[in-house]
């Protein structure tokens, strides 16, 4: 009998976030780059009030099926009034969005109460984190590439930062890494075709085959997360 697939940790990670929210018992929350708004659904199922931004016009309508209210929007210009929402969530959308400082100050202009991010990390205290990030990154070249708005993991210390330049917020923040190491095999053969849509580029290849090095060496494990949470003070 075969076993069943193991559950990636980032379905573990979005578990937590949802946990979160309920924590916080917001009577309204936006999330900021919704897409077909799987965790808008299951916020509004525990009774709160939910609203959604996203760009992508197909994302939206599959939002829409749901009977969710999403708007067409970008996170740097959100279209509602001074402190609309309890929260504004970003979940895994932070390093899609272009101007990060902007969209986070606009979070803050609608949120009464307080701005949750998810979004990925790596430990680079462990020589698997590095190899992994090092593959997120050279993944993310070729998506900016190709015109895709897709940057580099953001630290925690940033997100206080662009918080702190919108309005007064307390940081809390924590890491989680649920160390899951990742066949290579499949990751060579994804990046291998990745590469072959943009042409091939001799600097991406070589920088492929030093990743590739590493990872047989150290292995190439998934990555952990960041949930930063910046909250007005009461």
């Amino acid at each position: 009998m075969s076993r069943p697939a193991a559950e990636r940790p980032h379905r573990r990670y979005k578990r937590r976030l949802l946990e979160e929210i309920l924590e916080l018992a917001p009577a309204s929350l936006l999330e900021v780059g919704c897409g077909a708004g799987g965790l808008l659904a299951d916020v509004q199922a525990h009774g709160v009030a939910v609203a959604g931004v996203e760009p992508e016009p197909t994302a939206r309508e599959l939002a829409g099926a749901r009977g969710l209210d999403v708007h067409a929007a970008r996170a740097e210009a959100l279209p509602f009034p001074d402190a609309s929402f309890d929260l504004v969530v970003f979940d895994y959308t932070a390093h899609h969005v272009e101007r990060l400082g902007r969209a986070l100050g606009e979070a803050a202009r609608v949120a009464r109460r307080g701005v949750l991010v998810l979004d990925s990390w790596y430990d680079d205290a462990l020589p698997c984190q590095r190899v992994a990030r090092a593959y997120d990154e050279w993944l993310k070249r070729i998506d900016r590439r190709l015109g895709f708005v897709h940057n580099p993991s953001i630290e925690a210390s940033e997100f206080v930062r662009m918080l702190a330049a919108a309005a007064e917020f307390e940081a809390r923040y924590g890491y989680e890494l649920v160390l899951t190491a990742l066949p290579l095999g499949p990751l060579e053969a994804n990046a291998r075709d990745r590469l072959a849509q943009i042409g091939s580029p001799p600097d991406l290849a070589s920088e492929l085959d030093r990743i590739l090095d590493a990872a047989r060496q150290h292995g190439l494990s998934d990555d952990g997360c960041l949930l930063f949470r910046g909250f007005r003070p009461a």
